[in-house]
């Protein structure tokens, strides 16, 4: 049997149509973007194709890339002047590196090895074997978390590089893919994304991006070529900061990451307010609507009510005999 479907029926299915259609998806929505704070500036080794970047006892290390002029280095984090150097085999590719107790594990693009060096002499004394590409490497105080281009970070057991577990980052559903460049601060791993101005901040529990930190305004006055992408992060426990730089840049850069836990609690409850109605807008608009829709059908109803009243009072009443239809013409 067919329902019959009334005007304003259709009218709210129509109007639940649109507004679902202009409403935007929560699985698209992305996490929030702040700016970075620039603290201070300092000059970084145009040559050095930066992979990697750890401070560590006051001492910045970095590895720089290329086949032909991978090396490991220490350098003046004020100046940015090299302390001391070792060049790698040419067969090997530099990528990411961190300190590990008294050693300092880098991984190689393709080549599959991680090599440890001994931190006071700067000499190989072990590697590692892996699967795939290595890109960037943190050090969590339990495990080694390894990025690999792809969404995935890999925890590995640090004495003997072993995969413990994958986990595969997302911001609001979405998988964020060319993770490079790797820093463990407590509970979160920040990564640079390859080939844009932007690090994220990951739940190491989750795989969650919780924060995207936009460094182009810094990025802009150095990346000139394809190759000359930010990265490079460095945490600086003194100072509760980050030293970023790029590949071949001019300039690394200590700057602060801003703290949304503040911000979120100094958010003035007017604006809390005004967040709430912009996510439930339609919800009342729609609410509003079949209420007036109802409204205008119960008095409708009521018309056609009053109306029927009428006729009825109107058949109800007696025809006038020949005699009172003559007398009500001679009154006129």
């Amino acid at each position: 049997m067919k329902q019959h479907v009334t005007a304003p029926a259709l009218a709210v299915a129509m109007l639940l149509a649109v507004l679902t259609c202009s409403l935007p998806a929560s699985a698209q929505a992305q996490s929030e973007t702040v700016e970075l704070v620039l603290i201070s500036s300092h000059q970084h080794d145009s040559e050095a194709f930066t992979q990697g970047l750890e401070m560590h006892d006051g001492s910045l290390y970095e590895s720089t890339g290329l086949y032909g002029h991978s090396s490991l280095r220490e350098i003046d984090p004020l100046s940015g002047q090299v302390i001391r150097q070792i060049e790698l085999d040419e067969s090997l590719f530099a990528e990411g590196i961190t300190v590990v107790g008294n050693s300092i594990v880098m991984l190689t693009w393709k080549e599959g090895v991680a090599l440890v060096f001994d931190i006071e002499s700067l000499t190989v004394i072990a590697n590692h074997t892996y699967s795939g590409e290595g890109w960037g490497l943190c050090y969590d105080g339990t495990h080694l978390v390894m990025s690999n281009g792809t969404s995935e970070l890999a925890f590995r057991n640090p004495e003997d590089f072993t995969l413990v577990s994958i986990l595969r980052v997302t911001d609001q559903g979405s998988e964020v893919s060319l993770l490079n460049e790797l820093e463990c601060v407590g509970q979160t791993v920040y990564a640079n994304v390859w080939g844009s101005d932007s690090i994220i901040a990951i739940d190491k529990s989750t795989g969650e991006v919780g924060l995207t930190i936009d460094a182009s305004m810094l990025a802009e006055n150095e990346s000139d070529g394809y190759n000359n992408v930010l990265n490079g992060i460095a945490y600086v426990s003194e100072q509760d900061a980050f030293l970023i730089t790029g590949k071949n840049w001019t300039s690394m850069h200590l700057v602060l990451f801003g703290d949304t836990q503040d911000t979120q609690e100094e958010e003035p409850l007017e604006s809390l307010a005004i967040s709430i109605l912009k996510s439930i807008w339609p919800v009342l608009l729609i609410a509003v609507l079949v209420v007036f829709l109802s409204s205008l059908r119960f008095l409708s109803t009521i018309m056609q009510f009053l109306i029927l009243m009428v006729v009825k009072r109107q058949s109800e009443q007696p025809p006038m005999s020949s005699e009172e239809e003559q007398e009500a013409g001679e009154r006129q």
